[in-house]
């Protein structure tokens, strides 16, 4: 019996190593079975609906912002924050099984963050595919959206969450509504 009970003794390195293993574990199904219901804080702010040059209708969010866009999108944002932003802001328009993050999808969001990439294109990878998605929803032009999510979340080794499809606009007001006050 103490030659089973040796076989199983762990060194220090072990230990942590499935200690970790464990945690992980246990964090993606708490994550499976409670993650959809995880609350996207909810944003302050109006609503419009903007006529586009082809008749179409979209949805401008007005959101009252806690801090000035400066801040949220300073010129010394990394490659992965102008990604993160980009992918979340998408969220607003896509159909999906999962999303986790939320950003309004507004104007000067996209602006500000086009400025933001234009001026550092050297410190980011992917600008190319920035500049083309943002530039496209700077013309007020969602229909490839879906798309672009799903690129983005490819770049970020998106498993979980792949978009399905553009909302329709009735769709994407009910979300708007769902998550800004």
């Amino acid at each position: 019996m103490k030659e089973l009970i040796k076989k199983f003794k762990f060194t220090k390195f072990q230990k942590i190593a499935l200690s970790i293993a464990v945690l992980v574990s246990l964090g993606f199904i708490g994550f499976g079975i409670f993650g959809k219901d995880l609350p996207i804080e909810k944003k302050e702010g109006t609503i419009t609906e903007k006529t586009t040059e082809d008749g179409g209708k979209i949805i401008e969010v007005n959101e009252v912002m806690k801090k000035p866009i400066v801040e949220e999108f300073p010129m010394t944002m990394l490659d992965y924050q102008v990604a993160n932003a980009i992918h979340a802001m998408s969220h607003q328009k896509i159909e999906a099984d999962k999303k986790w993050s939320l950003l309004p999808l507004t104007a000067e969001r996209v602006t500000r963050l086009i400025e933001v990439i234009e001026t550092n294109k050297s410190e980011y990878t992917n600008w190319r595919l920035y500049l083309r998605i943002l530039t496209r929803w700077s013309e007020n032009d969602f229909s490839q959206i879906d798309d672009e999510h799903n690129e983005i979340w490819e770049l970020q080794g998106g498993n979980v969450g792949r978009a399905t499809g553009i909302l329709s606009y009735e769709e994407e007001l009910e979300f708007i509504k769902k998550h800004y006050k």
